[in-house]
């Protein structure tokens, strides 16, 4: 597609070539009502649905795809060390768990606690992730998985990162499109989730009763992504929501997927494995 590059994401006017790898980095925020969502973010077998998809389209192939894992960051939780929660690899405690780590089980993954506290603010620790340099690999495209059903303080995110990403929001959020809003028909199901390919056109994503549909070439500006208010009272902010766009990444309705997260985790598969980067 034609039209000026913004250098600051991910080609934000033209599909981004598929990538050889990923760096994946999970911020999680860990207060009290986030239990069943740190469990799945956690559990080994997410990942390994996670890369088994990925390496099916050949993301992970040419180069390792890597996984790490961090809290939300509050007044306490406020620098790298703080938020990151490493991996254990064959007795050894460090950052990244490769794709093969995963799938042969000899990467120990953290586990969380979930408080009252906070840990609810997912701009500073992105801002932490990709303003410090965390031995990305390069070539590898960078990933954040951001996963929050509220956000209470909040930072704006860095709108020059040292090192860009596209950020995926798992949040409380309204989602509506449109209509007519592309070539393509509505499929069945409740919408649940977009896909900010570029800044002109996307992947919407559907849940019908546990089967996963989605519907390629909607228009970015019929789409509609709002804050909302959580089932544990707090709510979301919308510069989270924004941010999924401004880095061509994607938002997902946190509650859009029930207590099925392994559906969740299939959906993260496709969307990172096919929908998100060119096929070429």
């Amino acid at each position: 597609m034609a039209g000026n590059s913004v250098p600051v994401f991910f080609g934000a006017k033209a599909r981004t070539k598929r990538p050889p790898g990923l760096d994946v980095t999970s911020i999680t925020d860990i207060s009290a009502s986030m239990q069943p969502y740190a469990n799945f973010i956690t559990a080994r077998s997410t990942f390994v649905s996670l890369e088994q998809a990925l390496v099916a389209q050949g993301i992970g192939v040419l180069s390792s795809n890597r996984y790490s894992f961090a809290t939300g960051g509050d007044s306490l939780n406020n620098t790298l060390p703080e938020i990151e929660r490493n991996v254990t690899v064959g007795g050894v405690s460090q950052r990244w768990a490769t794709g093969a780590n995963i799938l042969d089980a000899t990467a120990t993954l953290p586990i969380y606690s979930v408080s009252g506290g906070a840990t609810e603010d997912m701009g500073l620790a992105s801002n932490l992730m990709t303003n410090n340099n965390r031995s990305y690999l390069s070539g590898n495209d960078r990933i954040i998985i951001a996963g929050s059903d509220e956000q209470n303080p909040t930072t704006a995110f860095t709108t020059s990162p040292t090192y860009p990403h596209r950020f995926i929001g798992i949040f409380s959020v309204t989602l509506s499109i449109t209509e007519p809003a592309g070539p393509n028909a509505i499929p069945a199901g409740t919408l649940v989730g977009f896909v900010y390919t570029t800044s002109s056109v996307g992947t919407a994503i559907y849940n019908s009763s546990g089967t996963l549909n989605y519907r390629t070439e909607v228009p970015v500006a019929n789409v509609t992504a709002t804050a909302a208010a959580s089932s544990s009272g707090g709510s979301t902010k919308q510069l989270n929501v924004d941010h999924t766009k401004t880095t061509n990444g994607a938002i997902y309705k946190i509650d859009g997927f029930g207590t099925n997260y392994a559906l969740l985790a299939e959906s993260l598969g496709t969307v990172l494995g096919q929908y998100l980067f060119d096929i070429s």
